[in-house]
């Protein structure tokens, strides 16, 4: 199974202590953040006593006036998680993530040898870039030739994040990227009978979405699309637009890469609700379309919080249900 990003930091991370763990996404307006309290046991089925409990969640929205660091660091004193492990999921722009061809070289040496590859793919000089490479499934390509996801970001985001962590008095255990972190929610969701056909997740923000699927618990496909939705309350879906895009996707999924129709694409995102998912997605796509609800896939001891934090906070959800090794 694929390893969530850690930028070669086993060096500065250290193990939190066993109980609670947090995940914590970077978005652009604040930090979206989850407690959970205790993970299910290896191999639990649906039922909601061997659900992951998870105690709180919340938003840090960024104050002008105070930095990020202190805003944690009082968020974490007011709820008592000094020393609590802490996975952190890199916002979306903060990195770039692309497809290509591995040079022939022992996998030990993938990363460094990958380096020169990336020149004129990147945004960014490539002697400031942190690097980290995980394999698409041998059977995701049909040209019979390997290929590997290469994750890159900027060094110095890497290292104020292990900083901020650090000063808030959190043990931070993993960087993380979107398409990996949200995968840990989406494995609990699928029955044993229908695993092997896969999950897919669209995920909605203001403008823009994205839509990731997931076979035998392996990213197999993410891609990012415009779509044409404010993210309000009273914002309706534009049902069509992303109903075509997701056939793009799943049209690449199957004739280009082999793959058989996930079972379910679930949607979830900003100000999405039960009620936005309409007839037009749900009669568009082959796969059965369904709104995402993250109880499915935990339990939630805090009975007020709303839908909208919830939906919010699922990449830093997933986060937190991330065992430090994950198999």
């Amino acid at each position: 199974m694929q390893k969530a990003l850690t930028a070669r930091l086993q060096g500065w991370l250290k193990p939190g202590r066993k109980g609670k763990t947090v995940g914590i996404e970077l978005q652009s307006e604040g930090m979206a953040l989850a407690v959970c309290d205790a993970l299910a046991s290896a191999g639990a089925d649906s039922s909601r006593a061997d659900k992951a409990r998870f105690s709180g969640m919340d938003f840090l929205r960024y104050e002008k006036n105070t930095d990020s660091a202190q805003q944690l660091k009082n968020w974490v004193a007011g709820r008592h998680l000094h020393k609590a492990a802490c996975h952190v999921v890199l916002g979306a722009d903060a990195y770039q993530i692309l497809l290509v061809e591995p040079p022939d070289v022992p996998q030990e040496e993938i990363r460094a040898a990958i380096r020169w590859r990336l020149k004129d793919l990147i945004s960014i000089p490539v002697d400031q870039a942190a690097v980290d490479v995980f394999a698409l499934p041998a059977d995701g390509i049909r040209a019979n030739k390997k290929m590997v996801y290469v994750v890159v970001c900027e060094s110095k985001k890497i290292r104020a994040i292990v900083d901020m962590v650090d000063e808030a008095g959190l043990k931070l255990e993993s960087i993380d990227i979107n398409e990996l972190a949200l995968r840990n929610l989406m494995l609990p969701l699928l029955p044993p009978e229908l695993a092997e056909r896969g999950v897919a997740l669209a995920r909605i923000r203001s403008g823009a979405a994205s839509v990731y699927i997931y076979r035998a618990g392996n990213l197999y496909l993410g891609r990012s699309f415009s779509l044409n939705y404010n993210g309000g309350l009273l914002d309706s879906l534009p049902e069509e637009s992303l109903a075509l895009e997701l056939q793009r996707s799943l049209d690449y999924y199957e004739r280009q890469m082999g793959q058989a129709p996930p079972a379910v694409i679930y949607v979830c995102g900003e100000h999405v609700s039960e009620d936005k998912i309409g007839e037009v997605l749900k009669t568009s796509l082959a796969p059965r379309v369904q709104w995402l609800n993250p109880a499915l896939a935990m339990q939630i001891d805090a009975a007020d919080l709303d839908e909208a934090l919830v939906q919010r906070c699922v990449a830093a959800t997933g986060a937190a249900l991330r065992r430090t090794e994950v198999v």
